[in-house]
């Protein structure tokens, strides 16, 4: 398997799309179940899934021995196929505990948004204001709309709705604060300047 030399672009938030240099990949999925199992796995609220969970979440049973082979049969399988034909490789990386996503080969808009927002929060946090302000300026403009919108499960359920109250926490209320914040030091400092 060839190894790309710039990472895909998985674009997520406010709509779903792969692109390759620019140019869209994996357009046609040749299957909703594999197109689902795939988005579910770019949850930046998670690295790495259990089979159980992934189990749970795709047909509401827990792992077992027949449901890991149905998995493995009808979706880890066609999926690996059909993305070594589309990306050039196959980015999944599966154990005996579990499954994940190569992240070194793939961008995920998400993954960016969510790790800025933490690092801002983090930041706010140290009372390091004009930081965090900048960090959630940045998650602002990366959250370009809801996070794999139309797309239907409930681990992409569960991390729309935790990426949209991150928003709505770091970027809608905490910045007006910092904003407000950061000007009135800046008043301070110019009233106190001019004693």
């Amino acid at each position: 398997m060839d190894k790309p030399d710039t990472p895909l672009e998985i674009q997520t938030l406010g709509r779903f799309s792969i692109s390759n240099e620019g140019k869209p990949v994996a357009a046609s999925w040749p299957d909703e179940t594999l197109k689902v199992f795939f988005c579910s796995l770019l949850s930046p609220l998670d690295l790495y899934f259990t089979w159980d969970r992934i189990c749970r979440s795709m047909w509401d049973m827990p792992e077992t021995r027949p449901s890991r082979h149905r998995l493995d049969e009808k979706v880890i399988r066609p999926l690996g196929v059909f993305l070594v034909k589309e990306l050039g490789f196959n980015p999944l990386v599966a154990g005996p505990e579990g499954i994940r996503i190569d992240l070194k080969r793939i961008h995920v808009d998400a993954r960016e948004f969510y790790s800025t927002v933490l690092e801002g929060l983090q930041l706010s946090s140290l009372a390091d204001h004009s930081a965090a302000l900048e960090k959630f300026t940045t998650a602002n403009i990366l959250y370009t709309g809801s996070y794999l919108p139309g797309i239907p499960g409930k681990i992409i359920e569960n991390a729309r709705h935790d990426l949209e109250a991150m928003y709505r926490t770091a970027v809608m209320e905490a910045m007006p604060q910092l904003q407000n914040s950061s000007r009135s030091k800046g008043t301070k400092k110019s009233e106190h300047t001019s004693w």
